[in-house]
């Protein structure tokens, strides 16, 4: 809970950060501003995100388990420094290279649009410049994804969960401070010090306050022919190489979206964040706190025990995101209402991100499952399928069909084909993680038939929750004003009616899952039946 709680806290100042940005910039400079973020992330993941959780977690949490700590310190002293150097080499490719890499991601700033309509030159400069100014951000997201890959192993996830809040606040406020001076690179400078305090600095600290058995041990070492090291390179070589869905999903969409009017790349940018950040509590939070507990599982080879653990979390993940993603699209306009329709934010622009958002919304239960799923794979030291089956989904199904999409409709085209994609992924990646515990080594499937059957109720219920909602929807607009205080009432009479007809329907459908949820609330032990198909 106090992970996800300081999850919640990151993704909310986050919005305020992409609200401020928005109501403070004309669509042109939010455009740069978004479209900066392509590289950066593109690296940010490969090196930081993907590599570290994958890869780095599971082989240091097997030598701590088997007695050979010295060996797992010498490991996480040599992957901080080889790979600290590697990423400083390939910023500074990159930032002299900035320009070709950025048109190759942001391809309508150099070619004809849907429309026909050529993009100013202007853009591209500025998104070059704050693409540029953004780049060293990323040696700080690895070094603190270094450290928190380590507090995490000793479940101190109140210590790295502050991460994420600090780094937004302190982007806000140097970019808001510097606004009047520099213009809109101010934000970009904002994320450069957000993550040199917040995503480095914070850990760091938390690292260097550890004492007695969490203390942490580290010196300098190249020596990358050690053994963990070899296998870190050759575990996490599929995911750098690799162009996996969840990895570029927005890339891809992003690069269409410069070939639409300006302003759409930011309605996308700010509808998906809007959908990313209660996919946060209830996936993102889960799953980094269940690697860990995958891991060990998958060091002590108990399969039936890891199976297990993975197959419950999976079906209270859907349980939980399915009525998640409903409510939200119910909700969607008046959310975005009262976030972003202030300032320079036009109410056109409000009524495109909320098509975005909804859309988005519908594949969001598949990203919460993905997020699971994979750290099932990466618990059993196997990055090379996931990324494989990603990789080949958005070459050959995901980039045509955000292709056609968004020439064909536009901003909602590309919402919907993301979670179309999402859902594809998700499915298959189940079903391979599932064929991979049934073999012999193992011997521990996942029983898709009982998750099955609590996703098939979940959606029933679901379905009784989006016709309530859609009812109380059009009720609402015909007694509430078309004002901010008239948008959180309808959000407010909306969530109620929406949320007491899933809950009468979950409990006459008996699904398990809400046993537990029950408990949770009530705080006591949940019934055993939880567990049971």
């Amino acid at each position: 809970m106090l992970l996800s709680g300081l999850y919640l806290l990151a993704r909310v100042i986050g919005l305020g950060q992409s609200a401020l940005i928005s109501w403070t910039l004309n669509p042109q400079a939010t455009d740069a501003y978004t479209g900066a973020f392509a590289l950066p992330d593109f690296i940010n993941y490969v090196v930081a995100g993907g590599a570290l959780s994958s890869t780095f977690i599971p082989i240091f949490t097997e030598l701590m388990k088997t007695g050979r700590e010295r060996e797992a310190w010498r490991f996480f002293s040599t992957i901080g420094t080889v790979m600290a150097v590697l990423i400083a080499g390939l910023i500074v490719i990159s930032m002299i290279a900035a320009h070709p890499l950025v048109v190759l991601l942001n391809i309508g700033y150099a070619t004809i649009g849907y429309d026909n309509k050529p993009k100013s030159p202007e853009v591209l400069a500025l998104t070059i410049k704050m693409t540029r100014i953004m780049l060293p951000a990323q040696l700080f997201f690895y070094l603190g994804g270094v450290i928190v890959g380590v507090l995490n192993y000793y479940k101190r996830f109140g210590a790295t969960g502050w991460t994420g809040a600090v780094y937004n606040l302190i982007a806000i406020v140097v970019g808001l401070g510097l606004l009047h001076f520099v213009g809109p690179i101010s934000f970009a400078w904002g994320i450069l010090f957000g993550a040199a305090i917040g995503n480095f600095g914070v850990p760091l600290a938390a690292a260097l306050l550890s004492s007695g058995s969490e203390r942490f041990y580290f010196r300098p070492d190249f020596n990358w022919r050690q053994p963990a090291v070899l296998r870190f390179f050759r575990n996490a070589l599929p995911i750098m190489l690799g162009v996996s869905l969840p990895v570029v999903d927005q890339i891809v969409v992003g690069s269409f979206a410069t070939l639409l009017p300006y302003g759409a790349r930011t309605h996308l940018t700010n509808g998906n964040r809007l959908m990313v950040a209660p996919l946060a509590i209830v996936a993102q939070a889960a799953s980094v706190a269940a690697f860990p507990y995958l891991a060990a599982d998958s060091a002590a080879q108990d399969w039936k025990k890891f199976s297990a653990f993975l197959r419950g979390g999976l079906r209270r993940l859907l349980f939980l995101s399915l009525p998640l993603s409903v409510w939200l699209i119910l909700l969607s306009n008046p959310i975005v209402n009262i976030i972003f329709r202030h300032g320079r934010y036009s109410q056109a622009a409000a009524d495109e991100t909320a098509i975005a958002f909804a859309f988005f919304c519908v594949g969001l239960f598949a990203w919460a499952g993905q997020q699971l799923v994979a750290r099932g794979f990466y618990a059993l030291q196997d990055t090379a399928t996931p990324t494989l089956i990603g990789s080949a989904l958005t070459l050959f199904f995901f980039i045509p069909l955000a292709w056609i999409a968004g020439k064909v409709d536009g901003v909602r085209g590309l919402a919907m084909a993301t979670s179309i994609g999402a859902v594809t992924y998700f499915v298959c990646i189940l079903l391979a993680l599932d064929a991979k515990l049934h073999r012999r080594r193992y011997r521990a499937p996942l029983r898709l038939h009982s998750i099955g059957i609590t996703l098939i109720k979940t959606l029933l219920a679901c379905t009784v929750m989006g016709i309530a909602g859609l009812i109380a929807n059009g009720a609402g607009l015909s007694f509430l004003a078309d004002d901010l205080l008239g948008d959180v009432m309808r959000a407010i009479w909306v969530s109620a009616v929406a949320l007491v007809a899933f809950a009468i329907a979950a409990q006459l459908f008996a699904i398990p899952e809400w046993d537990w949820i029950k408990a949770k609330l009530l705080r006591r032990k949940p019934s055993r039946q939880v567990e049971k198909p």
